[in-house]
């Protein structure tokens, strides 16, 4: 089992792109998320995008392979299918898969399960770099209450899961697959019975972290619920073995949401593409066109990138917004408090 780290950020581990930053030199993101589309067959109660209601819209084939294509002239280095929707209910996202292999690019793909086949495990999981699954709860019936879905939901996803367990293993692909859960107040007793099934049914992993909590939804978790979860914490542990990780999220769950600095620096290294085309710079400003950079079917993606609106819109953001009043624990938290660091040096710091 090799080296997984999840639980912060990486960005320390792109010198290049930090250096151009710190000099204010020009530079694409390291990451995108990407939205193939917002219907969702779910209607979790934790959704992060339920204020939106999840009214179907699909990025076009054209679009999510001339986005792959502006992803390796610019220097991308990687996305993950995921954000306002479930990303495999788009037929075409094996085809963007597969066309990022091609070309080097990292892809990853979160997904409720439901329809991650067998027929989608034959043709991406020996180009993605990793695979999560959510599952919210080991019983059928609690899983279907949390997952706003039919109990027998649970089961397709087992099986879809086992099967991909059972392709990397035997095709020896270099894949992680893992199954998340979302700490919730209805679900926290069900930590290592998902733990459990994670192993039973072949995966790399099992990981548990704190609900992000949007201001425009209603579905609130309290921020000390993780304390009730300690012991569960230490008993899943156990079934961490050479073959089977349990990633508990503990710097996940000590950081309480405040945020450590005052603006928002992280924008340039992750961006988001929602399933409408547009270009945006997180999550809190999803469909708000003030804060679109551009959109996919009108212009392409480096084009979008080095336009004067999208430098404006991060300007604006760094200047005006209180980050305070932004959504807990979201793509660019944990990105911030590294870089704030460098943004304000501290005194003698060559005394390293």
């Amino acid at each position: 089992m090799g080296k997984m780290f999840i639980d912060g950020t990486k960005l320390m581990h792109h010198p290049e792109v930090l250096a151009k930053w710190k000099f204010q030199e020009p530079f694409f993101p390291v990451h995108v998320e990407v939205s193939p589309t917002s219907a969702c067959n779910h209607r979790c109660i934790l959704c992060c995008v339920d204020y939106l209601k999840h009214k179907p819209q699909f990025l076009a084939q054209n679009v999510l392979v001339d986005l792959v294509e502006s992803f390796a002239k610019s220097g991308v280095k990687s996305f993950l299918l995921a954000g306002e929707g479930e990303p495999l209910l788009n037929k075409h996202v094996a085809e963007m898969i597969q066309h990022a292999g091609k070309h080097g690019i990292n892809s990853a793909v979160n997904t409720n399960g439901v329809p991650m086949t067998p027929a989608f495990s034959e043709k991406t999981l020996d180009k993605l770099s990793w695979c999560r699954i959510s599952i919210q709860a080991a019983d059928p019936k609690l899983y279907a209450y949390l997952h706003g879905t039919a109990a027998d939901d649970l089961q397709k996803v087992k099986n879809n899961i086992a099967f991909a367990a059972s392709f990397k293993r035997k095709h020896n692909l270099s894949i992680k697959i893992g199954i998340q859960q979302i700490l919730l107040n209805e679900n926290v007793d069900q930590i290592y019975e998902i733990a459990a099934l994670s192993k039973e049914l072949g995966v790399d992993y099992y990981t548990v972290k704190r609900h992000s909590f949007h201001p425009k939804n209603e579905y609130k978790v309290p921020r000390d619920l993780y304390k009730q979860a300690l012991d569960s914490f230490e008993k899943t542990k156990e079934l961490q073995d050479d073959n089977f990780l349990v990633l508990i999220r503990e710097n996940d769950f000590s950081d309480t949401g405040y945020r450590t600095y005052t603006k928002c620096l992280g924008l340039p290294f992750i961006t988001q593409v929602l399933a409408d085309g547009g270009l945006y710079p997180c999550c809190q400003f999803f469909r708000e066109e003030k804060f679109c950079f551009g959109n996919l079917y009108t212009e392409p993606f480096e084009k979008i990138w080095e336009s004067s609106r999208r430098k404006s819109i991060v300007d604006y953001i760094e200047s005006n917004i209180d980050v305070s009043k932004c959504m807990t624990h979201c793509r660019h938290h944990n990105v911030n408090k590294y870089v704030w660091q460098l943004y304000n040096s501290p005194e003698h710091d060559n005394f390293i």
